[in-house]
């Protein structure tokens, strides 16, 4: 059983649009404790899930909440296959265009994903599907360094047009980046986009910055957090010094994320407080709602 916030949190809503849900369209029944405070199982939480994809997806809440479970999933299934034109097999045909050097192909895809598709959806259902591929057939061979660093500029010049595009400067920002001698940069950009849809204001700032001018960017902007990316394994070593250089020149009470292959291995190593592993894009959200309750660091 889960309280409202709980349960609003794993459907991905706010509480405040899950009790409007429940009032107004009966769109689930809570159960209630022994103090009259509402509960929610966990077939509830996976129905607001579904609700809340289908919502995203253009359909009004008032049609769906008389709709039962088996229907739901009915309709989310034939979204999957037809609305947003059978996404599960985009990210492997875009790699197939780009291991045939048909670069318009693949451009013309993202771009019409990028148009199309809420960003939740672009993320959760063409990046981080093309991200983990890339990864595989660069591991076992069928994708050459070159058609890497294509999807990588491709990819690269697309998505950064979403971040620019929506500019959320009104608060301090989430700086994205990735220290000097890690060139990897999809994962980075993965992540931003995850920090994003999260409801974060992101500023990213790309691949290879010096710890000191990481932390003198941060600083002067008086940021939220940074995040870092490191996924080289060879470059492990250098990014524990680089994290500590970063850690030493940043304000305090700035936290430091750190996400990729070699996460785990920089936080468990530093043992600082304010350094975590952040490996689950999902913990994101989470993240985001700490940083609401800290105060601002002063510019």
């Amino acid at each position: 059983m889960f309280p409202v916030k709980a349960a609003a949190e794993l459907s991905g809503l706010t509480p405040a649009t899950l009790r409007a849900w429940e009032r107004r369209h009966a769109a689930v029944v809570p159960h209630r404790d022994a103090q009259g405070r509402r509960l929610y199982d966990a077939a509830m939480v996976e129905r607001l899930g579904h609700l809340h994809r289908l919502t995203d997806r253009g359909h009004p809440i008032r049609d769906l909440a008389a709709l039962d479970d088996h229907a739901l999933e009915a309709l989310l299934e034939e979204r999957r296959q037809t609305g947003y034109g059978d996404l599960e097999s985009l990210p492997a045909r875009m790699l197939d265009a780009i291991a045939d050097y048909r670069v318009d192909t693949f451009d013309r895809d993202l771009s019409v994903a990028i148009t199309t598709l809420p960003i939740s959806v672009l993320v959760a259902r063409v990046v981080a599907p093309l991200l983990r591929e890339v990864g595989v057939r660069w591991a076992d061979g069928r994708l050459a360094i070159a058609q890497e660093r294509l999807v990588s500029s491709l990819l690269r010049a697309r998505l950064l047009s979403i971040l620019n595009q929506h500019p959320r400067e009104n608060k301090p920002r989430v700086l994205f980046a990735t220290l000097p001698g890690e060139p990897h940069e999809l994962g980075l950009l993965g992540a931003a986009l995850h920090g994003y849809e999260a409801g974060m204001p992101v500023l990213y700032l790309g691949t290879g910055l010096p710890p000191e001018e990481l932390a003198r960017v941060a600083n002067r902007l008086g940021a939220a957090a940074v995040a870092i990316s490191s996924v080289d394994p060879g470059q492990a070593r250098p990014a524990l010094e680089g994290l500590r250089a970063l850690e030493a020149a940043l304000a305090p009470g700035v936290p430091v994320w750190v996400g990729g292959a070699n996460a785990r291995y920089l936080a468990e190593a530093l043992a600082i407080d304010r350094v975590r592993a952040v490996t689950d894009p999902a913990t994101l959200g989470a993240l985001r709602r700490g940083l609401e309750g800290r105060p601002a660091p002063r510019p």
